[in-house]
Protein backbone atom coordinates (compact mmCIF):
# COMPACT_ATOMS: atom_id res chain seq x y z
CA UNK A 1 0.00 0.00 0.00
CA UNK A 2 1.33 3.31 -1.33
CA UNK A 3 0.09 6.66 0.54
CA UNK A 4 0.95 9.58 -0.59
CA UNK A 5 -1.30 13.51 0.02
CA UNK A 6 -4.95 12.54 0.20
CA UNK A 7 -4.31 9.21 -1.93
CA UNK A 8 -3.83 5.61 -1.17
CA UNK A 9 -3.03 2.98 -4.24
CA UNK A 10 -2.79 -0.73 -3.21
CA UNK A 11 -1.25 -2.46 -6.05
CA UNK A 12 -2.64 -5.93 -5.28
CA UNK A 13 -6.58 -5.46 -5.25
CA UNK A 14 -5.94 -2.35 -7.97
CA UNK A 15 -7.31 0.19 -6.23
CA UNK A 16 -6.58 4.05 -6.06
CA UNK A 17 -8.23 5.59 -3.46
CA UNK A 18 -8.71 9.70 -2.53
CA UNK A 19 -9.96 10.20 0.83
CA UNK A 20 -11.19 6.72 1.07
CA UNK A 21 -13.49 7.44 -2.41
CA UNK A 22 -12.34 4.93 -5.12
CA UNK A 23 -11.18 6.72 -8.52
CA UNK A 24 -11.63 4.35 -11.50
CA UNK A 25 -8.30 3.87 -13.13
CA UNK A 26 -7.43 2.33 -16.60
CA UNK A 27 -5.57 -0.40 -16.49
CA UNK A 28 -2.61 0.82 -18.25
CA UNK A 29 -3.05 4.03 -16.24
CA UNK A 30 -2.74 1.98 -13.33
CA UNK A 31 0.07 0.17 -14.08
CA UNK A 32 1.77 3.49 -14.84
CA UNK A 33 1.39 4.91 -11.94
CA UNK A 34 2.57 2.11 -9.84
CA UNK A 35 4.99 1.76 -12.26
CA UNK A 36 6.30 5.18 -11.52
CA UNK A 37 5.62 4.55 -7.58
CA UNK A 38 7.86 2.13 -7.34
CA UNK A 39 11.24 3.53 -9.11
CA UNK A 40 10.22 6.85 -7.34
CA UNK A 41 14.22 7.60 -6.57
CA UNK A 42 15.01 7.86 -10.19
CA UNK A 43 14.07 9.00 -13.69
CA UNK A 44 11.81 6.57 -15.46
CA UNK A 45 12.46 6.64 -19.35
CA UNK A 46 10.43 6.27 -22.05
CA UNK A 47 12.00 3.28 -23.18
CA UNK A 48 11.16 1.82 -19.38
CA UNK A 49 8.27 1.98 -19.59
CA UNK A 50 7.51 1.28 -23.03
CA UNK A 51 9.18 -2.00 -21.45
CA UNK A 52 7.08 -2.43 -18.50
CA UNK A 53 3.61 -1.39 -19.98
CA UNK A 54 3.19 -2.12 -23.14
CA UNK A 55 5.96 -5.14 -23.41
CA UNK A 56 7.92 -3.40 -25.48
CA UNK A 57 5.74 -3.19 -28.71
CA UNK A 58 6.12 0.09 -30.66
CA UNK A 59 4.46 2.90 -29.01
CA UNK A 60 4.08 6.37 -30.34
CA UNK A 61 5.04 9.09 -28.15
CA UNK A 62 1.36 10.81 -28.25
CA UNK A 63 0.54 7.37 -26.59
CA UNK A 64 3.06 7.65 -23.90
CA UNK A 65 2.18 11.22 -23.44
CA UNK A 66 -1.53 10.78 -23.18
CA UNK A 67 -1.25 7.68 -20.54
CA UNK A 68 0.34 10.26 -18.32
CA UNK A 69 -1.45 12.37 -18.78
CA UNK A 70 -4.47 10.27 -17.61
CA UNK A 71 -2.25 9.22 -14.18
CA UNK A 72 -2.07 13.23 -13.70
CA UNK A 73 -5.80 13.61 -13.60
CA UNK A 74 -6.01 10.70 -11.56
CA UNK A 75 -3.71 11.96 -8.78
CA UNK A 76 -5.16 15.52 -9.19
CA UNK A 77 -2.27 16.93 -11.04
CA UNK A 78 -1.05 18.27 -14.54
CA UNK A 79 1.59 18.62 -16.77
CA UNK A 80 1.62 22.56 -15.52
CA UNK A 81 1.41 22.05 -12.00
CA UNK A 82 3.41 19.06 -11.80
CA UNK A 83 2.71 18.12 -8.22
CA UNK A 84 3.50 14.55 -8.50
CA UNK A 85 4.57 13.24 -11.44
CA UNK A 86 7.35 15.05 -13.12
CA UNK A 87 8.36 15.30 -16.39
CA UNK A 88 12.67 15.45 -16.70
CA UNK A 89 12.79 17.00 -20.58
CA UNK A 90 15.15 14.43 -22.58
CA UNK A 91 15.30 12.14 -19.84
CA UNK A 92 12.02 10.91 -18.80
CA UNK A 93 9.13 10.86 -16.02
CA UNK A 94 9.43 10.71 -12.01
CA UNK A 95 7.45 10.63 -9.40
CA UNK A 96 7.79 13.04 -6.59
CA UNK A 97 6.43 14.12 -3.48
CA UNK A 98 6.50 12.37 -0.30
CA UNK A 99 5.41 8.66 -0.24
CA UNK A 100 4.67 6.02 2.15
CA UNK A 101 5.28 2.11 1.73
CA UNK A 102 3.48 -0.62 3.45
CA UNK A 103 4.70 -3.90 2.36
CA UNK A 104 3.47 -7.40 3.75
CA UNK A 105 6.15 -10.09 3.42
CA UNK A 106 4.15 -13.64 2.42
CA UNK A 107 6.69 -16.29 3.61
CA UNK A 108 5.51 -19.66 1.15
CA UNK A 109 6.71 -22.55 -0.79
CA UNK A 110 5.96 -21.48 -4.28
CA UNK A 111 3.76 -23.49 -6.46
CA UNK A 112 3.42 -23.83 -10.37
CA UNK A 113 -0.18 -21.80 -10.04
CA UNK A 114 1.25 -18.96 -7.88
CA UNK A 115 4.55 -18.40 -9.83
CA UNK A 116 2.59 -15.56 -12.30
CA UNK A 117 1.18 -14.12 -8.92
CA UNK A 118 4.60 -14.43 -7.05
CA UNK A 119 6.64 -12.72 -10.56
CA UNK A 120 4.57 -9.46 -9.83
CA UNK A 121 4.74 -9.57 -6.08
CA UNK A 122 8.63 -10.00 -5.52
CA UNK A 123 8.62 -7.27 -8.48
CA UNK A 124 9.35 -3.85 -5.63
CA UNK A 125 12.10 -6.28 -4.36
CA UNK A 126 14.14 -6.79 -7.73
CA UNK A 127 13.45 -3.07 -9.04
CA UNK A 128 16.27 -2.36 -6.22
CA UNK A 129 18.30 -4.70 -8.08
CA UNK A 130 21.99 -2.70 -8.76
CA UNK A 131 21.90 -0.35 -11.87
CA UNK A 132 24.49 0.54 -13.93
CA UNK A 133 25.38 3.33 -16.78
CA UNK A 134 27.91 2.81 -19.50
CA UNK A 135 28.63 6.57 -20.56
CA UNK A 136 30.63 6.67 -23.70
CA UNK A 137 34.44 6.03 -23.87
CA UNK A 138 35.73 9.35 -24.43
CA UNK A 139 37.80 9.37 -27.78
CA UNK A 140 41.15 10.39 -27.02
CA UNK A 141 43.50 12.26 -29.89
CA UNK A 142 42.82 13.35 -33.30
CA UNK A 143 43.05 9.57 -35.05
CA UNK A 144 40.29 8.07 -33.36
CA UNK A 145 37.36 7.72 -34.95
CA UNK A 146 33.78 8.81 -32.28
CA UNK A 147 31.98 6.31 -33.79
CA UNK A 148 34.08 3.36 -32.81
CA UNK A 149 34.08 5.01 -29.33
CA UNK A 150 30.48 4.64 -29.02
CA UNK A 151 29.90 1.67 -30.70
CA UNK A 152 32.39 0.27 -28.08
CA UNK A 153 29.92 1.65 -25.56
CA UNK A 154 27.40 0.51 -27.12
CA UNK A 155 28.43 -2.97 -27.29
CA UNK A 156 29.39 -2.85 -23.49
CA UNK A 157 25.60 -2.16 -22.94
CA UNK A 158 24.03 -4.39 -25.35
CA UNK A 159 26.18 -7.71 -23.18
CA UNK A 160 25.38 -6.01 -19.90
CA UNK A 161 21.33 -5.63 -20.79
CA UNK A 162 21.34 -9.57 -21.00
CA UNK A 163 21.86 -9.77 -17.15
CA UNK A 164 18.59 -9.51 -15.97
CA UNK A 165 19.65 -9.40 -12.77
CA UNK A 166 21.18 -5.87 -13.63
CA UNK A 167 19.57 -3.19 -14.43
CA UNK A 168 21.29 -1.16 -17.51
CA UNK A 169 20.60 2.67 -18.71
CA UNK A 170 19.70 2.01 -22.26
CA UNK A 171 22.06 3.71 -24.62
CA UNK A 172 20.26 7.12 -25.97
CA UNK A 173 19.72 7.81 -22.15
CA UNK A 174 23.60 7.37 -21.50
CA UNK A 175 24.69 9.17 -24.33
CA UNK A 176 21.98 12.05 -23.38
CA UNK A 177 23.37 12.30 -19.85
CA UNK A 178 26.90 12.41 -20.93
CA UNK A 179 26.44 15.11 -23.52
CA UNK A 180 25.07 17.00 -20.37
CA UNK A 181 28.16 16.26 -18.62
CA UNK A 182 25.89 14.65 -15.60
CA UNK A 183 27.57 14.93 -12.35
CA UNK A 184 27.90 11.32 -9.86
CA UNK A 185 24.79 12.76 -7.79
CA UNK A 186 23.41 13.30 -11.42
CA UNK A 187 23.30 9.84 -12.25
CA UNK A 188 21.96 8.74 -8.95
CA UNK A 189 19.48 11.26 -8.82
CA UNK A 190 18.58 11.32 -12.27
CA UNK A 191 18.30 7.71 -13.53
CA UNK A 192 18.91 6.20 -9.77
CA UNK A 193 22.15 3.83 -10.82
CA UNK A 194 24.94 3.19 -8.42
CA UNK A 195 27.52 2.06 -10.82
CA UNK A 196 28.91 3.76 -13.19
CA UNK A 197 31.13 2.44 -16.21
CA UNK A 198 33.56 5.06 -17.97
CA UNK A 199 36.57 5.16 -20.19
CA UNK A 200 38.58 5.74 -23.61
CA UNK A 201 40.09 4.60 -26.78
CA UNK A 202 43.44 6.48 -27.22
CA UNK A 203 45.57 5.74 -30.76
CA UNK A 204 48.53 4.43 -30.62
CA UNK A 205 51.58 3.44 -33.17
CA UNK A 206 49.79 0.81 -35.15
CA UNK A 207 46.68 -0.10 -32.81
CA UNK A 208 44.40 1.20 -29.87
CA UNK A 209 44.72 1.33 -26.10
CA UNK A 210 41.82 0.94 -24.48
CA UNK A 211 41.08 1.73 -20.68
CA UNK A 212 37.97 0.94 -18.80
CA UNK A 213 36.44 1.60 -15.24
CA UNK A 214 34.23 0.80 -12.96
CA UNK A 215 33.04 3.32 -10.27
CA UNK A 216 30.66 2.94 -7.06
CA UNK A 217 29.39 6.55 -7.30
CA UNK A 218 28.43 6.23 -3.49
CA UNK A 219 30.94 5.91 -1.98
CA UNK A 220 33.35 7.45 -4.43
CA UNK A 221 35.71 4.26 -4.90
CA UNK A 222 36.99 2.70 -8.38
CA UNK A 223 35.63 -0.86 -8.42
CA UNK A 224 37.87 -2.26 -11.51
CA UNK A 225 39.56 -0.57 -14.16
CA UNK A 226 41.76 -2.19 -16.99
CA UNK A 227 43.90 -1.60 -19.84
CA UNK A 228 43.77 -2.94 -22.69
CA UNK A 229 46.08 -3.05 -25.94
CA UNK A 230 45.59 -4.26 -29.32
CA UNK A 231 46.61 -3.95 -32.75
CA UNK A 232 44.84 -2.91 -36.23
CA UNK A 233 44.94 -5.98 -37.66
CA UNK A 234 43.22 -7.23 -34.50
CA UNK A 235 40.56 -4.93 -34.00
CA UNK A 236 37.59 -6.62 -35.70
CA UNK A 237 38.51 -10.55 -34.64
CA UNK A 238 39.61 -8.73 -31.05
CA UNK A 239 36.50 -6.50 -30.56
CA UNK A 240 33.74 -9.48 -29.61
CA UNK A 241 36.17 -10.96 -27.09
CA UNK A 242 37.19 -7.79 -25.81
CA UNK A 243 33.41 -6.45 -25.13
CA UNK A 244 32.56 -9.90 -23.43
CA UNK A 245 35.64 -9.65 -20.92
CA UNK A 246 34.91 -6.55 -20.26
CA UNK A 247 31.02 -7.29 -19.79
CA UNK A 248 32.32 -9.82 -17.31
CA UNK A 249 34.54 -8.30 -15.25
CA UNK A 250 31.96 -5.61 -14.90
CA UNK A 251 28.97 -8.42 -13.35
CA UNK A 252 31.93 -10.39 -11.23
CA UNK A 253 32.90 -6.74 -9.71
CA UNK A 254 29.14 -5.63 -9.37
CA UNK A 255 28.51 -8.59 -7.88
CA UNK A 256 31.18 -8.74 -5.09
CA UNK A 257 30.31 -5.00 -4.19
CA UNK A 258 26.81 -6.08 -3.81
CA UNK A 259 28.00 -8.69 -1.06
CA UNK A 260 30.52 -6.29 0.44
CA UNK A 261 27.64 -4.00 1.26
CA UNK A 262 25.40 -6.35 2.77
CA UNK A 263 28.13 -7.63 5.71
CA UNK A 264 27.21 -4.87 8.04
CA UNK A 265 23.70 -5.88 8.02
CA UNK A 266 21.96 -8.35 10.40
CA UNK A 267 21.29 -11.24 7.94
CA UNK A 268 17.16 -10.74 9.66
CA UNK A 269 17.47 -7.46 7.73
CA UNK A 270 18.34 -8.13 4.98
CA UNK A 271 16.03 -8.19 1.68
CA UNK A 272 15.50 -11.18 -0.85
CA UNK A 273 18.14 -9.49 -3.07
CA UNK A 274 20.50 -8.97 -0.17
CA UNK A 275 20.26 -12.41 0.99
CA UNK A 276 21.06 -13.52 -2.65
CA UNK A 277 24.22 -11.73 -2.83
CA UNK A 278 25.73 -12.49 0.87
CA UNK A 279 24.47 -16.47 0.02
CA UNK A 280 26.70 -16.25 -3.35
CA UNK A 281 29.71 -15.15 -1.13
CA UNK A 282 29.43 -17.89 1.03
CA UNK A 283 28.89 -20.77 -1.95
CA UNK A 284 32.01 -19.53 -3.40
CA UNK A 285 33.99 -20.66 -0.31
CA UNK A 286 33.74 -24.89 -1.18
CA UNK A 287 33.32 -25.79 2.26
CA UNK A 288 30.87 -27.47 4.21
CA UNK A 289 29.83 -24.87 6.49
CA UNK A 290 30.16 -21.78 3.84
CA UNK A 291 27.97 -24.07 1.86
CA UNK A 292 25.19 -24.67 4.23
CA UNK A 293 25.80 -20.84 5.29
CA UNK A 294 24.82 -20.25 1.33
CA UNK A 295 21.73 -22.64 1.72
CA UNK A 296 20.20 -21.05 4.32
CA UNK A 297 20.40 -17.54 2.91
CA UNK A 298 19.03 -18.83 -0.55
CA UNK A 299 15.79 -20.09 1.47
CA UNK A 300 16.06 -16.51 2.97
CA UNK A 301 15.94 -15.06 -0.26
CA UNK A 302 13.11 -17.41 -1.27
CA UNK A 303 10.83 -16.93 1.61
CA UNK A 304 11.07 -13.09 0.97
CA UNK A 305 10.08 -13.51 -2.71
CA UNK A 306 9.20 -16.90 -3.89
CA UNK A 307 9.44 -15.67 -7.55
CA UNK A 308 12.86 -14.46 -7.25
CA UNK A 309 14.44 -16.70 -9.67
CA UNK A 310 17.72 -16.10 -9.12
CA UNK A 311 17.76 -17.32 -5.67
CA UNK A 312 16.19 -20.91 -6.63
CA UNK A 313 18.92 -21.41 -9.15
CA UNK A 314 21.64 -20.40 -6.27
CA UNK A 315 19.82 -23.01 -4.08
CA UNK A 316 20.01 -25.30 -6.61
CA UNK A 317 24.02 -24.54 -7.20
CA UNK A 318 24.31 -25.05 -3.22
CA UNK A 319 22.37 -28.35 -3.17
CA UNK A 320 24.19 -29.51 -6.36
CA UNK A 321 27.49 -28.65 -4.24
CA UNK A 322 26.39 -30.72 -1.27
CA UNK A 323 25.50 -33.70 -3.71
CA UNK A 324 28.77 -33.17 -5.51
CA UNK A 325 31.34 -33.08 -2.70
CA UNK A 326 29.88 -35.44 -0.65
CA UNK A 327 29.69 -33.28 2.21
CA UNK A 328 29.57 -35.71 5.63
CA UNK A 329 25.75 -35.55 6.89
CA UNK A 330 24.69 -34.47 3.48
CA UNK A 331 21.63 -37.16 2.47
CA UNK A 332 22.71 -37.41 -1.45
CA UNK A 333 19.63 -38.42 -2.53
CA UNK A 334 18.00 -35.57 -1.03
CA UNK A 335 20.14 -32.96 -2.48
CA UNK A 336 19.69 -33.79 -5.68
CA UNK A 337 15.52 -33.64 -5.44
CA UNK A 338 16.39 -30.36 -3.72
CA UNK A 339 18.92 -29.15 -6.87
CA UNK A 340 16.26 -30.89 -9.00
CA UNK A 341 13.31 -28.74 -7.71
CA UNK A 342 14.74 -25.81 -7.31
CA UNK A 343 16.11 -26.02 -11.19
CA UNK A 344 12.73 -26.42 -11.93
CA UNK A 345 11.16 -23.80 -10.46
CA UNK A 346 14.31 -20.69 -11.37
CA UNK A 347 13.42 -21.78 -15.25
CA UNK A 348 9.73 -21.75 -14.80
CA UNK A 349 10.07 -18.42 -13.61
CA UNK A 350 12.68 -17.06 -15.81
CA UNK A 351 13.76 -19.07 -18.89
CA UNK A 352 16.03 -16.20 -19.77
CA UNK A 353 17.86 -16.39 -16.78
CA UNK A 354 21.52 -18.23 -18.10
CA UNK A 355 22.04 -18.88 -14.11
CA UNK A 356 18.80 -20.22 -14.31
CA UNK A 357 19.95 -22.32 -17.62
CA UNK A 358 23.48 -23.56 -15.99
CA UNK A 359 21.42 -24.75 -12.81
CA UNK A 360 19.74 -26.89 -14.52
CA UNK A 361 22.06 -28.10 -16.92
CA UNK A 362 24.40 -28.90 -14.08
CA UNK A 363 21.31 -31.36 -12.34
CA UNK A 364 21.86 -33.82 -15.40
CA UNK A 365 25.43 -34.72 -14.25
CA UNK A 366 24.04 -35.81 -11.05
CA UNK A 367 21.73 -38.08 -12.26
CA UNK A 368 24.65 -39.48 -14.26
CA UNK A 369 23.37 -37.97 -17.81
CA UNK A 370 25.77 -35.06 -18.55
CA UNK A 371 25.40 -35.29 -21.80
CA UNK A 372 21.39 -34.19 -21.47
CA UNK A 373 23.28 -30.70 -19.88
CA UNK A 374 24.62 -29.73 -22.87
CA UNK A 375 21.37 -28.10 -24.21
CA UNK A 376 20.59 -25.90 -21.46
CA UNK A 377 24.53 -25.36 -21.38
CA UNK A 378 24.18 -24.04 -24.68
CA UNK A 379 21.54 -21.50 -23.72
CA UNK A 380 23.21 -20.35 -20.81
CA UNK A 381 26.18 -19.04 -23.17
CA UNK A 382 23.72 -17.99 -25.68
CA UNK A 383 21.72 -15.98 -23.06
CA UNK A 384 24.86 -14.43 -21.58
CA UNK A 385 28.62 -14.79 -23.77
CA UNK A 386 30.21 -13.29 -20.72
CA UNK A 387 29.24 -16.45 -18.95
CA UNK A 388 32.64 -17.82 -17.69
CA UNK A 389 31.16 -20.98 -15.76
CA UNK A 390 28.77 -21.94 -18.28
CA UNK A 391 31.47 -22.56 -20.82
CA UNK A 392 33.19 -24.60 -18.49
CA UNK A 393 30.81 -26.85 -17.74
CA UNK A 394 29.70 -27.09 -21.32
CA UNK A 395 32.97 -28.00 -21.57
CA UNK A 396 33.51 -30.13 -19.06
CA UNK A 397 30.26 -31.74 -20.07
CA UNK A 398 31.16 -32.64 -23.24
CA UNK A 399 34.47 -34.58 -22.32
CA UNK A 400 31.78 -36.53 -19.62
CA UNK A 401 29.53 -37.76 -21.92
CA UNK A 402 32.31 -38.80 -24.85
CA UNK A 403 30.67 -37.13 -27.47
CA UNK A 404 34.24 -36.83 -29.35
CA UNK A 405 34.17 -32.90 -28.67
CA UNK A 406 37.04 -31.19 -26.28
CA UNK A 407 36.69 -28.83 -24.06
CA UNK A 408 40.02 -27.03 -24.99
CA UNK A 409 38.18 -23.81 -26.32
CA UNK A 410 36.01 -23.46 -24.06
CA UNK A 411 38.35 -24.19 -21.50
CA UNK A 412 40.59 -21.42 -22.73
CA UNK A 413 37.28 -18.99 -23.06
CA UNK A 414 36.42 -19.36 -19.55
CA UNK A 415 40.17 -18.47 -18.32
CA UNK A 416 40.06 -15.31 -20.58
CA UNK A 417 36.78 -13.92 -19.55
CA UNK A 418 37.45 -15.09 -15.68
CA UNK A 419 41.26 -15.30 -14.84
CA UNK A 420 40.52 -15.24 -11.08
CA UNK A 421 37.29 -16.87 -10.81
CA UNK A 422 36.65 -19.22 -7.84
CA UNK A 423 35.90 -21.88 -10.07
CA UNK A 424 39.26 -21.36 -12.33
CA UNK A 425 40.37 -24.62 -10.60
CA UNK A 426 37.79 -26.63 -13.35
CA UNK A 427 38.46 -24.37 -15.79
CA UNK A 428 41.56 -25.76 -16.15
CA UNK A 429 40.76 -29.00 -14.64
CA UNK A 430 38.97 -29.29 -18.36
CA UNK A 431 42.13 -28.52 -20.20
CA UNK A 432 43.55 -31.51 -18.08
CA UNK A 433 40.90 -33.81 -19.31
CA UNK A 434 40.97 -32.40 -22.93
CA UNK A 435 44.72 -33.43 -23.16
CA UNK A 436 43.94 -36.55 -21.40
CA UNK A 437 41.66 -37.52 -24.15
CA UNK A 438 43.89 -37.28 -26.89
CA UNK A 439 46.55 -39.23 -24.79
CA UNK A 440 48.79 -36.31 -24.30
CA UNK A 441 49.91 -37.35 -20.72
CA UNK A 442 52.52 -34.76 -20.18
CA UNK A 443 50.42 -31.26 -20.79
CA UNK A 444 47.09 -33.39 -18.83
CA UNK A 445 49.61 -33.69 -15.93
CA UNK A 446 50.63 -29.86 -16.23
CA UNK A 447 47.68 -28.26 -16.30
CA UNK A 448 45.53 -30.72 -13.69
CA UNK A 449 48.68 -29.91 -11.49
CA UNK A 450 47.78 -25.96 -12.18
CA UNK A 451 44.12 -27.12 -11.35
CA UNK A 452 44.91 -28.84 -7.87
CA UNK A 453 47.08 -25.81 -6.66
CA UNK A 454 44.48 -23.09 -7.12
CA UNK A 455 43.01 -21.76 -3.61
CA UNK A 456 39.53 -23.50 -4.29
CA UNK A 457 40.37 -26.54 -5.76
CA UNK A 458 38.45 -29.59 -4.65
CA UNK A 459 39.43 -33.25 -3.65
CA UNK A 460 38.83 -34.58 -7.20
CA UNK A 461 41.35 -32.18 -8.72
CA UNK A 462 44.38 -34.06 -6.33
CA UNK A 463 43.21 -36.83 -7.20
CA UNK A 464 43.14 -36.25 -11.28
CA UNK A 465 46.51 -34.59 -10.62
CA UNK A 466 47.75 -38.07 -9.26
CA UNK A 467 46.12 -40.17 -12.28
CA UNK A 468 48.10 -37.89 -14.62
CA UNK A 469 51.18 -37.36 -13.40
CA UNK A 470 51.12 -41.14 -12.79
CA UNK A 471 50.29 -41.44 -16.55
CA UNK A 472 52.79 -39.35 -17.53
CA UNK A 473 55.40 -41.50 -15.47
CA UNK A 474 56.06 -39.48 -12.98
CA UNK A 475 55.18 -41.77 -9.69
CA UNK A 476 56.53 -39.50 -6.91
CA UNK A 477 54.55 -36.72 -8.03
CA UNK A 478 51.37 -38.61 -8.22
CA UNK A 479 52.05 -40.49 -4.37
CA UNK A 480 52.32 -36.93 -3.26
CA UNK A 481 49.64 -35.57 -4.81
CA UNK A 482 47.25 -38.89 -3.59
CA UNK A 483 48.74 -38.87 0.22
CA UNK A 484 46.82 -35.03 -0.46
CA UNK A 485 43.91 -36.02 -1.41
CA UNK A 486 43.84 -38.64 1.31
CA UNK A 487 44.98 -36.08 4.50
CA UNK A 488 41.76 -33.95 2.90
CA UNK A 489 39.37 -36.89 3.23
CA UNK A 490 40.30 -40.32 3.77
CA UNK A 491 37.16 -41.58 2.63
CA UNK A 492 37.33 -39.87 -0.78
CA UNK A 493 38.03 -42.60 -3.54
CA UNK A 494 38.18 -43.88 -7.27
CA UNK A 495 33.84 -44.52 -6.43
CA UNK A 496 33.65 -40.96 -5.12
CA UNK A 497 35.65 -39.36 -7.95
CA UNK A 498 33.33 -40.65 -11.11
CA UNK A 499 30.45 -40.12 -8.69
CA UNK A 500 31.44 -36.50 -9.04
CA UNK A 501 32.44 -36.58 -12.40
CA UNK A 502 30.01 -39.29 -14.55
CA UNK A 503 32.50 -40.23 -17.38
CA UNK A 504 30.92 -42.34 -19.73
CA UNK A 505 32.33 -45.60 -20.61
CA UNK A 506 35.52 -44.36 -23.08
CA UNK A 507 39.50 -43.94 -23.38
CA UNK A 508 39.36 -40.73 -20.42
CA UNK A 509 37.39 -43.32 -17.69
CA UNK A 510 39.53 -46.17 -18.84
CA UNK A 511 42.94 -44.14 -18.45
CA UNK A 512 41.78 -42.75 -15.28
CA UNK A 513 40.12 -46.27 -13.75
CA UNK A 514 43.93 -47.87 -14.52
CA UNK A 515 45.85 -45.05 -13.12
CA UNK A 516 44.03 -45.51 -10.09
CA UNK A 517 43.96 -48.96 -9.91
CA UNK A 518 48.14 -48.77 -10.02
CA UNK A 519 47.82 -45.83 -7.44
CA UNK A 520 46.23 -48.29 -5.20
CA UNK A 521 43.12 -45.70 -5.17
CA UNK A 522 39.89 -47.81 -4.25
CA UNK A 523 36.51 -47.24 -4.02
Amino acid sequence: MYRFGEFELDPSTRLLTRNAAPIRVEPQVFALLVFLIENRHRVVTKEELISSIWKGRIVSDSAISSRVKSARQAVNDSGRSQIWIKTVHGLGFRFVGSVTADQDVAVSTPTPDALASARDAGEEQRTRRPGVVVLPLEAVGEHVDPVFSLGFAHDITVNLSRLRWLRVIARATAFRLSEQAASPADLQTLVGVRYRVVGSVQRKAQGFLVIIQLDDLIDGSVLWTDRIDFGDSELDAARHSLVCQIAGAIEREIGAAEARNTLLRATDSLSAWEAYHRGMTHYHCFTARDNQIAVELFKRAISLDSGFARAHAGLSSAAFQNAFNGYAGIKRRAAIDEAQEHARLSIQLDRLDPVANFASGRVHWLLGNPGESLPWLERAVALNPSFAQAYYAHGLASLLSNDGLRGYTDSAQAIELSPLDPFLYGFLGVMAFSHLADGDFENAAIWAEKAANQPEALVVMDLLAAATCCLDARPQSAEAWVRRALSRNPHFGAAQFFTALPFAQGSVRELLTGAFDRLGIHP
